[in-house]
């Protein structure tokens, strides 16, 4: 085996002989490995194989290149005079770091609908959204982040419990204060139908208060088309 390193040569050992000489050069790569070179016409490959031996030592020799003796009509003998070589096993390549493979965030489903009922909501006679309240159009805000909504529909109602005018505005504030909420954090859509019915539009009977409870709410709903927008 011929072969062609380009080393530089850094110093003598105490390895090198009176028939072969061992030297440690420096690669073309920058790697460091050893040079035997066998110095007599009779000396084979062996000796230069033997060399390598008693510098590995149990190692495993790792042959780089070779330059081989030559015969009387310059052509190679097969026999190097000359190998480079390294102790050890080759080093293990290195494993390709692969990048994770991002994982979209989950896209929240959008709701078309809420409805706050209850005294969890409002107090009693109060447009005031409470915290539950608040954490339910929170919801239904961040469901529907990045859709462009036609029209945002929001009512109010109350029980039968006091007079028409009372619960007329009463159920109007309430319907008010739920889309100023909406629109205050971030909720947007082309127009807003907001109204209140008082206790015209009733859900249960209003003679329990199981009843009345669930005629108090405020109901929201998108209509139209709703659309998400691009690069949300």
């Amino acid at each position: 085996m011929a072969a062609v390193i380009a080393a530089v040569v850094t110093g003598c050992t105490s390895y090198s002989g009176p028939m072969h000489n061992a030297d440690v050069v420096t690669l073309a790569s920058g790697d460091q490995a050893w040079r035997v070179q066998c110095l007599g016409l009779l000396e084979t490959s062996k000796t230069c194989v033997d060399v390598a031996k008693k510098i590995c030592k149990d190692q495993k020799i790792r042959l780089i290149g070779a330059v081989d003796h030559m015969n009387s009509k310059q052509g190679a003998k097969g026999d190097p005079n000359e190998i480079t070589f390294k102790c050890g096993d080759e080093p293990a390549a290195a494993k390709p770091v692969v990048a994770p493979v991002p994982v979209p965030a989950p896209v929240p489903k959008q709701l078309r609908s809420l409805t706050l009922e209850g005294d969890a909501n409002f107090a009693t006679n109060s447009a005031q959204l409470s915290p539950v309240a608040q954490r339910k159009l929170d919801e239904f805000v961040a469901a529907n982040k990045g859709y462009r909504i036609d029209r945002l529909v929001i009512s109010g109602h109350t029980d039968s419990t006091g007079s028409q005018a009372l619960n007329q505005r009463l159920s109007t504030a309430r319907a008010r204060s739920a889309q100023e909420y909406l629109v205050s954090h971030g909720l947007t859509a082309n127009s807003y139908d907001v109204r209140g019915f008082a206790a015209t539009v009733p859900v249960a009977s209003n003679a329990t208060p199981q009843g009345r409870a669930q005629n108090r709410r405020v109901e929201i709903s998108t209509s139209g088309v709703e659309i998400r927008s691009e690069g949300q």
